[in-house]
């Protein structure tokens, strides 16, 4: 037992010293390879570039790509259906144009022209035949307004599929007119009595409007977007055009504001094309 230790001890001393030699080998190798290859490197490199860097030595590589769309000093021409969401007792559904000159890529002036069709909702209906109880409305027929319109962010956004969608965000801002329908049998009763004053015709009547909205655009080539707006528009009225009895109303002796304030809310969607 006593004699194979030695050797045991001798044999793993051995072993321990070739695995070393072989690793100071290695590291020696790769003192003077690496060196080697470095130098061979840059005197590839003091030859002049590459074929492959020679190729592609005119191409601008970005990392933000260059705008997609662009507006400058473009007409747009566009087609629109417009809805008035904050009416209580009808529908209002407006036929839209739209004629935009983009003087840059921010801002742009825009002229829009609707006209529109009411169809009373069943509240209106419910009121009435149940109740007996008629309501006030304002109609609106139609609206034309100009604008000032300025886009603060153009951006896409990428599609499960790979596809990216460009598009534009902008805010407006202008005035116009709009044409309130009065159907004054909508909330006033007809005069029974003889000499009673006959209710007034009902009329179309043109009021000065302010308007403020915001929306986008979606292009979907280089000539053609889909529109989607939101606005806010004050016009403001007469309150004896909203008077059963006009006449009556005057001889009362009653303040009545010539400018008093209604307020409408319209959402837009469109598709418009780009000359």
């Amino acid at each position: 037992m006593k004699a194979l230790l030695p050797k045991c001890s001798k044999s793993r001393v051995l072993d321990i010293g070739r695995s070393s030699l072989k690793v100071l080998l290695a590291f020696a190798f790769l003192q003077t390879a690496l060196p080697q290859k470095a130098a061979a490197a840059e005197e590839k490199n003091a030859d002049g570039p590459s074929a492959e860097a020679e190729r592609f030595k005119d191409t601008e590589i970005r990392v933000i790509r260059p705008r997609y769309f662009n507006k400058s000093k473009r007409f747009e021409l566009g087609v629109a259906m417009n809805a008035i969401m904050n009416e209580s007792f009808i529908y209002t559904f407006m036929a839209t144009g739209i004629v935009t000159y983009h003087i840059n890529e921010e801002w742009a002036i825009e002229g829009t022209a609707s006209y529109g069709l009411n169809v009373d909702r069943e509240d209106k209906r419910v009121l009435f035949d149940k109740f007996n109880i008629k309501t006030q409305i304002f109609r609106t027929q139609y609206q034309a307004e100009l604008a000032v319109q300025y886009t603060p962010i153009y951006g896409k956004w990428q599609l499960p599929s790979g596809r990216l969608i460009y598009f534009d965000t902008y805010l407006a801002a202008g005035f116009g007119q709009t044409g309130v329908e009065w159907k004054y049998n909508d909330f006033c009763e007809a005069p029974t009595a003889a000499n009673s004053e006959a209710l007034p015709t009902n009329a179309v009547k043109g009021y000065p409007t302010m308007m403020i909205g915001a929306g986008q655009r979606y292009f979907i080539n280089k000539t053609t977007a889909y529109r989607f707006e939101i606005k806010g528009h004050r016009f403001l009225y007469n309150e004896l055009d909203a008077e059963c009895s006009p006449v009556k109303a005057k001889a009362s002796g009653q303040q009545f504001a010539s400018g008093a304030a209604h307020d409408v809310i319209t959402i837009l969607l469109g598709i418009s094309r780009f000359f």
